[in-house]
């Protein structure tokens, strides 16, 4: 659980507890009681909005954050990787050129040779 809904149960408990130990020890009449109740009631209420649009505005913030933190992470590594396959296909396409110079190479040297054996 982490600390801010840790923060609001513990509100809500606690506004709980107050209105129960209000009820008991309170001289009031009836009618005042359930009238001190509804004032309490609105004014937690507010309390509580206020504190739910807060943590809702933090959360909001912190997922941005987080995001924009992934996003620009994400189009590094991405950079990176294709930093790393152009390089990789620049070797490749190299070697495939030797590979082919090699291969003319001996095709020449193979038909230098069976000349030579024709003349003999």
């Amino acid at each position: 659980m982490s600390s801010d809904s840790k923060l609001l149960a513990g509100l809500i408990l606690g506004a709980a507890a107050g209105a129960v130990a209000g009820l008991l020890v309170a001289p009031q009449s009836g009618k005042e009681t359930r009238e001190m109740l509804a004032d309490k009631s609105v004014d937690l209420r507010a309390d509580l909005e206020d504190k739910f649009k807060d943590l809702s505005k933090r959360i909001s913030e912190l997922e941005g954050t987080t995001m924009d933190d992934f996003k620009g992470k994400f189009y590094d590594a991405k950079g990176k990787v294709k930093k790393q396959y152009s390089s990789i296909v620049n070797k490749v396409k190299k070697l495939e050129d030797e590979l082919a110079d090699k291969m003319n190479e001996l095709k020449k040297e193979a038909g230098e040779l069976e000349a030579e054996v024709e003349k003999a």
